[in-house]
């Protein structure tokens, strides 16, 4: 016993001593005055710069976080968010305790191991102030920067965070939470680290002369493949794909979400990789932060008019993820490429990334945000890019590439990078199978059908990302024991404001507008049914003469159901706000919607969340078809009633 604690003590000290010689900085008495000479200034530029890029770039946590959740529906919002927070926090404990020795830490050509959980030494903030001749220290990769090891750590901390984050917009919608965070574990402590060893830590791609500056390959491609192989494993959303060959699209449930995450995205990529220079090297990231904005700009143009030719539509989507891969493949030839071979770079990212979403979707590989199309083919494509257009800059110092193929080289430097594809994308695949199979068979990948269909904001959260008011009205109110006054009922948008923050389209169809008199503003309109994937009223024609600006009479195409009476179907005493949501969902997924649906849709003149209001049909047919349809979604005490004008 006396010797197990005396073991247990000798261990304390170890640690102790360990996280001495790791702030080894701290324990300099002339502290002061060693800071306020040239190369302390110099220390205290660089060390700053490095954390405050290193908050630019968690802070694209957020950024992802409503990427994956604005692409995807509601009722999983809440269960994208989860995992979105909970990834960075494993990822931390992962990469903290095992990971960043691992990949940093001196070892071998294939993986480190000295110097866990930061325990290691580490002098070289000494060497930069004249305190110490030469590096001594268990992270000799990290020798080239002046940087303390904390702030080291946090900076490569970010970057693991990101790569392990790739991987939950691939697998949304279906993933069980567990699954995933044990996944996200593996990639924090072994998989990533393993890679970024090989070409960060002194490994042997970096010994051939790999070139990943700021991890299009270490990051972008890493979590691309194991988003890959997580996608396969789990198959497709349930819908997604049609037995006779047919996609289906699936809409997420907010642009906005998405297009602000993008936005939060783009600003993180300033700190990505201008602050890998771990160093206040003004040319270097002035040069960085230029080419960095040119790819993304130009990928996202790109992205915008190629999706034009061959969807038809400038698709948001295709614009949103053009820029994100424009990002990412700037990311590994940032520092060693010129603005104009950025913008080349970023023209090809932008097909690149429309291409792959529709052959991924083609080959029934179910990504719901893009995902691998934008970090996986993308970081392959920037880390062979480096092949191409590296040329050398006098601010770099001598880690350089050889000049790209296309400017002088004799591609020598193309084959190292594509040798390093090939490699990392073999162990990582192979890495992430065996880890996603080995899970599957412990506590099983995907969630029921039942539950996927409910939502897994209800099923894995057991909460709502949008949950609707429990007492909408003062009927739902006198189970309770406090009776609340009309104005907190109804809502403080209405009471205290005089108007909604989510507003309801108060002309949803072409027999809406009819009381407006639209007809005369337009001098020749037919308005035809259009066919698509949103169902569209059944309308006909009726000739209506109006005068236009010039006196002249014309003839116009209108709905000849304007004749038709109006008669309201009411939700007495119902949940509006739930109401409005399910209504919502079914126009946006109406292959799904039942019979009943199309039914009501097609005499439908307005809704409000509370009185549908038609023209045309049978009116108690239309109340027995809504009943069906709002079943379970209007609260205790609700019914549903005809008002005929």
């Amino acid at each position: 016993m006396r010797k197990q604690i005396s073991a247990l003590m000798a261990v304390s000290s170890l640690s102790l001593v360990g996280f001495a010689t790791a702030q080894d900085l701290q324990q300099l008495k002339d502290l002061n005055e060693l800071l306020s000479t040239p190369q302390g200034l110099k220390l205290i530029a660089d060390t700053v710069w490095v954390l405050v890029t290193a908050f630019l770039v968690f802070w694209m946590n957020a950024g992802f976080a409503l990427v994956e959740s604005g692409f995807c529906r509601a009722k999983n919002a809440a269960n994208i968010l989860a995992k979105n927070f909970i990834v960075f926090a494993i990822t931390t404990l992962a990469y903290w305790s095992l990971g960043f020795a691992f990949m940093f830490g001196d070892g071998n050509s294939f993986i480190g191991w000295k110097g866990l959980a930061l325990m290691g030494e580490h002098n070289a903030p000494l060497v930069a102030l004249g305190k110490a001749k030469e590096y001594s220290g268990d992270y000799s990769a990290l020798s080239w920067t002046s940087v303390p090891l904390f702030a080291a750590f946090l900076f490569q901390l970010v970057f693991a965070g990101t790569a392990a984050t790739i991987v939950s917009g691939a697998v949304a919608e279906r993933i069980k939470y567990a699954a995933f965070i044990v996944f996200s574990f593996v990639m924090g402590s072994l998989i990533y680290p393993i890679v970024g060893h090989w070409i960060w830590g002194g490994g042997w791609l970096a010994q051939k002369g790999m070139y990943d500056f700021a991890g299009s390959t270490v990051v972008h491609s890493v979590g691309g493949w194991a988003a890959l192989t997580g996608a396969a494993m789990l198959g497709p959303r349930l819908g997604k794909y049609s037995k006779d060959g047919k996609i289906n699209p699936i809409p997420g449930h907010s642009m906005a979400l998405a297009t602000l995450g993008v936005f939060i995205l783009w600003l993180g990529w300033f700190g990505f990789n201008p602050g890998s220079t771990m160093s206040a090297n003004p040319s270097a990231i002035a040069r960085i932060a230029i080419t960095t904005n040119i790819a993304a700009a130009s990928a996202g143009f790109i992205a915008t008019l190629w999706a034009w030719l061959r969807l038809g539509k400038p698709d948001l989507t295709m614009m949103l993820n053009g820029g994100l891969a424009g990002l990412v493949a700037i990311t590994a030839p940032c520092a060693f490429v010129s603005p104009v071979s950025a913008f080349i770079i970023g023209v090809v990212a932008g097909v690149l990334v429309v291409e792959s979403v529709l052959l991924f979707d083609r080959v029934r590989i179910d990504d719901p945000v893009g995902a691998i199309s934008v970090h996986l083919v993308n970081g392959i494509w920037g880390t062979l890019a480096v092949g191409l257009f590296a040329q050398p800059f006098a601010d770099l110092g001598e880690a350089q590439p050889k000049p790209g193929l296309f400017i002088g080289g004799s591609g020598e430097q193309f084959i190292i990078q594509l040798t390093g594809v090939v490699a990392v994308g073999a162990f990582t695949f192979t890495a992430s199978l065996i880890t996603w199979a080995f899970i599957k068979a412990l506590i099983g990948l995907r969630v029921e059908p039942e539950e996927e269909v409910q939502g897994l904001d209800i099923g894995e959260m057991g909460m709502e990302a949008y949950p609707s008011d429990p007492f909408p009205t003062f009927e739902a109110l006198s189970v309770t024991l406090r009776v609340e006054p009309e104005e907190e009922v109804q809502g403080l948008d209405i009471g205290e404001m005089g108007m909604e923050a989510y507003p309801s389209d108060p002309f949803p169809t072409f027999e809406a507008l009819s009381v407006t008199g639209w007809e005369r503003f337009v001098p020749t309109f037919t308005h035809q049914p259009v066919t698509g994937k949103f169902p569209t009223p059944a309308v006909s024609e009726l000739t209506v003469k109006s005068k236009p600006a010039n006196g002249s009479e014309s003839e116009i195409a209108s709905p000849s159901a304007v004749e038709r009476r109006l008669y309201s179907v009411i939700l007495e005493n119902a949940n509006t706000e739930r109401a409005k949501r399910r209504w919502e969902r079914l126009c946006h997924e109406p292959q799904q919607a039942p019979p009943e649906f199309h039914e009501v849709y097609r005499h439908l003149v307005s809704f409000d969340g509370r009185e549908f209001v038609f023209r045309g049909g049978e009116p108690e047919r239309m109340k027995r078809a809504i009943e069906r349809l709002f079943e379970g979604y209007l609260g205790v005490g609700a019914s549903v009633t005809v008002e005929v004008e």
